[in-house]
């Protein structure tokens, strides 16, 4: 039996890694459906002019009819035959008061690595008192320093504001194809889609029971597909690159804005073509940098 375990486990994991590429496929598909649709990309997240003073589920969002602090996730629902949830959804509303919707659980948005669902022991949510409705996906916002660094106990997580940077510019060489309020259109990406990550897995971190305040060390991230910010987004930048402070670089490294998986050695990455490419989390740092932005003009061998 103790030479036989490793191997089932072993086959066992291979065989929830290749569901969740499957699953990362499938919303790689979504995204291109609504392109199709729509002549571009959902926008990373949609927000009215508070931002980033204000967290998404704050009544502030409600300031602008439509822009109500929601993620690009809702968008893609009604390509993934998820049309009456999304027809549920009160767009004049902001995450929080659709909360019936905002906290169902959606199969296809969880990692069968990690868990099936949220259960009584990963209910941690962004939003206080939602009991539902989390995600292992996010989408890529770039290569730059995108959310401030500071965390909201009162509200569980790291902060979601965004910090008013270089991403934000449209003409910006860090920018990736998720942004707030973008429009990124096919045509847009002129790195290549082959070389551009427009999907991946998310870090899900909880802190240390008794940690009273932000540092590196207990930076982290938690659940809700529905709302704008590092719970559906994700960066790829370098350690010390612009005015990120505590960005170690790379994934899996418990820097609460980067990506994640929990599979051995890597992570999960849709790219811009649909195609699902498994990183080793051994992949150099800048090349890594580089599959996030769409357009920084640098040329090198697809990993």
């Amino acid at each position: 039996i103790a030479l036989l375990l490793p191997a089932v486990q072993a086959t066992r994991e291979a065989a929830r890694r290749a569901c969740c590429a499957n699953r990362l496929r499938q919303l790689g598909l979504a995204v291109h459906n609504y392109t199709t649709a729509n002549g571009a990309l959902p926008s990373g997240c949609v927000l009215s002019g508070v931002y980033p003073d204000a967290p998404p589920w704050d009544p502030l969002w409600e300031a602008s009819k439509g822009k109500q602090g929601a993620s690009w996730m809702l968008a893609i629902l009604p390509y993934l035959e998820q049309q009456p949830l999304y027809g549920r959804w009160d767009f004049d509303a902001n995450v929080l008061g659709n909360r019936e919707v905002a906290q169902t659980n959606i199969a296809l948005f969880y990692c069968p690595s990690r868990r099936s669902g949220i259960t009584s022991e990963t209910l941690v949510m962004c939003l206080p008192g939602f009991e539902g409705g989390g995600n292992d996906y996010g989408g890529c916002l770039g290569r730059d320093n995108s959310f401030q660094n500071a965390c909201r106990r009162t509200y569980h997580a790291c902060s979601h504001a965004f910090v008013d940077g270089q991403y934000l510019d449209p003409t910006s060489d860090k920018i990736g194809v998720f942004s707030p309020n973008s429009h990124t259109r096919p045509n847009d990406i002129t790195d290549g889609n082959s070389q551009t990550i427009m999907l991946g897995e998310m870090q899900r971190l909880l802190p240390p029971p008794d940690a009273t305040g932000f540092d590196e060390s207990n930076a982290f991230s938690t659940d809700g597909w529905a709302l704008a910010g590092v719970a559906t987004l994700f960066t790829t930048a370098v350690a010390g690159e612009g005015t990120d402070v505590g960005q170690p670089g790379g994934f899996n490294n418990g820097f609460f804005e980067s990506a994640g998986s929990e599979h051995p050695g890597g992570a999960q990455f849709t790219l811009a073509d649909g195609s699902v490419l498994f990183l080793d989390t051994c992949i150099d740092a800048q090349v890594y940098a580089w599959y996030g932005s769409l357009r920084d003009g640098q040329a090198f061998e697809p990993y």
